[in-house]
């Protein structure tokens, strides 16, 4: 089944910042984040349900090669929500309280 792969503002947002972080510290760095999203994103199209649900709300992560960013989405019918680009980095705590 085709899946509709689409990015929530958040995501969006998420995105967005860390290419211009990427990008101020190496010139192209953030091209090549932009590149592994992309392939994260077809990955996840291919076949969504690979893996696994790591909150209640059934989200699933998605864990992103070269950099250290989870794509976390939600699969709804033929629709697969990304709603964040989660920096592995950042203290995971506030997540945890949201998506319980």
């Amino acid at each position: 089944m085709p899946y509709n792969y689409q990015l929530s503002e958040e995501a969006e947002s998420d995105v967005f910042d860390s290419y211009l972080w990427y990008e101020k510290q190496i010139e192209g760095l953030g091209g090549e984040f932009l590149e592994s999203l992309d392939a994260a994103g077809q990955a996840i199209s291919g076949n969504p349900m690979t893996y696994r649900i790591r909150y209640k709300k059934k989200v699933r992560a998605f864990v992103v090669d070269r950099f250290p960013y989870l794509l976390l989405y939600v699969v709804n019918g033929a629709n697969i929500d990304v709603i964040s680009v989660f920096n592995t980095n950042r203290h995971p705590k506030r997540w945890k309280k949201r998506f319980k």
